[in-house]
């Protein structure tokens, strides 16, 4: 697997095929990305430096793009202003990692600009820091359905002031021309060039002209285009005169609006409006199940056109972390004393919303609605989990809070976060909502939220406690998509971040019946259970496993009291456990196990099982009993109750690597935590050189662990128990 490094200008025609294979393999064909497209933007806008990057596996290609210098160890993808969005066409994001040691000189960084989230690789694995930041709102129409329909949905205010535009052209003749012909497109782009030369843009410099390096661009490729059918310019007449112009490139699945034009002297008839009045339902004419894609920095009365809105975002990678944390604080420090911020969006009027809530009851139903997403995944995540945490152990915390983000309304991420002062710290550090009751956190993230919408959420913590200057987050899923968000998310903010492992989590995938698992464990596990509990019924031993609110409060006390007695204290926070147990009997997810003998409880197991997965949570047992191994006895009949009557998927030990819990599970990951520090602040890069020396001294060897996809140091922080 290697790079190519070729001069663009003269190499691209030779690789346009093996471009065009991956565009259509990537991305559906995109036509910002196809040949014909970047071929005339590197044409006309190129200054022949261009690098054209070429990754090979095998025999094939599988990663292209074109780079520009813009400095000393500084690239950037090329994106000329007539360029919608940045083409970055690569399989495996894995690849960039090879990326910059291949390019000629000392390569430290490279800007992936305009990338568009619906159209980019899985960052997942990358192993290379990254800082992301927004470029622009980008809006789209989705072409599914009747138009009728899409325009009744549309806000009544514009629809309401489209009919007054139509009435004030009441007194010309408005005709619609589509040239979809080669021959007739040069033609019409120099109209749409006469237009806009007496327009703002003309003033500007911006506008296209039959004379000028853009309007022979916008000629060539449409031309081009227009030779496959793929190319219209849609033209509004008042009568004998061109009010409006929109130039499309497309294919049967996409329309791309690049360039639109208007007579400003019939500004008070918005012939630009009417013109993507008829333009789109052209549009839903030709793809009944497409998209009208606008790649612009949208304003507010542009959204209302929109089915759907995403931010285009600009992304930075780094050679090593080293050249990362030197980067990220010389740009905290550059923008504090500038009085900026480091990860400010660049959209036309922010869509995100940000709002901080005191408890999850205060949320409204949308916002909750992604506690009940993650909770199909992990138990933990869910609202009651919170709810019982912030009662139970954080209720006299006032600093809690759920940072929550909305984009244009639609709930898209929520951090729950505490301010802590623990051991002896005399400045708060904000932290993660979570404690040693805590196995897996994670910020909620829906489907469409990015690391941009994390940051925000960061900035809006960081506002409300000004004098933090550390920031932890623990115990995550490090092959998670949120941990990585949460990284790049903090880097973009202008922290540094470390990653620090927090404990092995065994877990067993069921793939079988109880008997056949059995069968596959050790031979000395299996004498245990079979010998233990002859004698254990024997001695008049039963089992019991609590599911329902009938037998909650008395299974409650007895697993209290054998907690009692095996740890010679009570629980940190006695309302946790009660809480939980309610909580879990009342929504059918509590299997708590009790093995008794004689009628007296020896031994208590508290099981949760929810979304396909059995998570063994607390146990506690008599140790003047050990001769009978209860708890060896009851997981056995507890696992054969998850698996054979739960039918679930995943039994999970959650915290730690004893070895007991090797004998019962069959893999292994890791949970892991971030520690992230203020870069713009003396007592942030304090502690921040802290952190390096300890790391230092330690002389832990790094390590690039492939099955987890991080690079990481362990071991760190050790995670403190009750």
């Amino acid at each position: 697997m290697t790079w190519e490094i070729h001069l663009a200008g003269k190499a691209f025609p030779q690789f346009a095929e093996d471009w065009n294979r991956l565009n259509d393999d990537l991305h559906g064909g995109h036509p910002a990305f196809d040949s014909r497209f970047v071929g005339a933007l590197l044409a006309h806008f190129g200054s022949g430096s261009e690098s054209l990057c070429i990754h090979r596996s095998g025999d094939g290609v599988d990663g292209a793009l074109i780079l520009s210098r813009r400095g000393f160890g500084r690239w950037a993808l090329f994106l000329p202003a007539q360029a919608p969005v940045g083409a970055l066409l690569v399989q495996d994001a894995r690849c960039l990692e090879t990326l910059m040691p291949a390019l000629p000189g000392q390569a430290w960084m490279i800007d992936l600009l305009a990338i568009d989230p619906a159209f980019e690789p899985d960052w997942s694995r990358l192993l290379l820091p990254r800082t992301m930041v927004r470029h622009q709102l980008t809006m789209a129409v989705a072409t599914g359905g009747d138009f009728i329909d899409y325009w009744q949905a549309r806000p009544s205010k514009l629809r309401g002031n489209l009919r007054r535009y139509q009435r004030r052209s009441g007194d010309h003749s408005l005709s619609v021309r589509v040239i979809r012909e080669p021959r007739e497109i040069g033609a019409a782009v120099s109209r749409c060039a006469e237009v806009e030369s007496v327009g703002w843009k003309a003033a500007t410099g911006t506008a296209i002209g039959t004379d000028n390096p853009q309007g022979r661009f916008y000629e060539q490729l449409l031309y081009d285009f227009a030779a496959s059918g793929q190319a219209l310019v849609v033209e509004l007449w008042f009568d004998d005169r061109l009010a409006a112009s929109r130039l499309v490139v497309c294919h049967e699945r996409m329309w791309i609006m690049l360039k639109t034009t208007y007579d400003e002297s019939l500004a008070a008839m918005a012939p630009g409006r009417q013109l993507l009045y008829e333009a789109l339902q052209i549009a839903f004419a030709d793809m009944p199940a497409g998209a009208v894609e606008f790649y612009t920095n949208a304003t507010r009365d542009q959204t209302e056109w929109a089915t759907h809105l995403r931010h285009v975002c600009h992304h930075q990678l780094y050679r090593n972390t080293t050249v990362a944390n030197v980067h990220g604080i010389a740009r905290a420090l550059r923008c504090r004393f500038a009085g900026g911020d480091a990860a400010q969006p660049s959209a036309a009027f922010d869509v995100t919303s940000v709002a901080a809530y005191r408890n999850p009851a205060e949320m409204p139903p949308a916002m909750r609605s992604l506690f009940d997403g993650a909770a199909r995944g992990e138990v933990e995540l869910s609202l009651e989990w919170f709810a019982n945490l912030q009662a139970a152990v954080f209720g006299d915390d006032d600093t809690v809070r759920y940072y929550a983000a909305e984009l244009n309304g639609s709930p898209t991420a929520i951090l729950p976060v505490h301010a802590a002062r623990g051991d002896g710290r005399r400045v708060p550090e904000i932290e993660s909502l979570a404690n040693f009751y805590t196995s897996l956190y994670s910020p909620l993230v829906g489907p469409g939220a990015d690391p941009t919408d994390l940051a925000r959420l960061l900035q809006a913590a960081r506002a409300d406690c000004t004098r933090a200057r550390v920031l932890n987050f623990h115990p995550m899923a490090v092959d998670s998509r949120a941990y990585e968000a949460m990284v790049v998310a903090l880097r973009s903010i202008g922290c540094i971040p470390f990653r620090y492992y927090c404990f092995g989590n065994w877990y067993l995938k069921v793939d079988r019946s109880w008997s056949a698992y059995l069968e596959q464990r050790d031979g000395v596990l299996r004498n245990t259970i079979r010998r233990k509990r002859r004698r254990f019924l024997a001695a008049g031993g039963s089992f019991e496993i609590v599911t329902g609110m009938a037998e909650v409060e008395s299974a409650t006390a007895e697993f209290n009291a054998l907690y009692r007695q095996r740890w010679k204290r009570a629980e940190p926070y006695a309302a946790f456990i009660p809480g939980l147990l309610r909580w879990l009997a009342g929504s059918g997810k509590l299997r708590l196990g009790i093995a008794r003998i004689g009628g007296r409880a020896i031994a208590a197991q508290l099981w949760i099982v929810s979304g396909g997965k059995a998570s063994i949570y607390k146990m506690a047992y008599d140790e003047a009993q050990a001769i009978h191994a209860p708890g060896t006895l009851l997981t056995a009949h507890l696992m054969e109750q998850v698996i054979d009557v739960d039918r679930v998927a995943e039994v999970d030990y959650l915290i730690g690597d004893d070895p007991y819990k090797q004998a019962w599970m069959s893999h292994r990951r890791e949970r892991w935590g971030i520690v992230a520090y203020d870069a713009a602040s003396l007592p942030g890069i304090a502690r921040l050189l802290c952190e390096i020396l300890g790391r230092t001294i330690r002389r832990t060897p790094a390590r690039i662990d492939r099955t987890q996809g991080m690079f990481s140091i362990r071991p760190s922080r050790p995670r403190r128990t009750p």
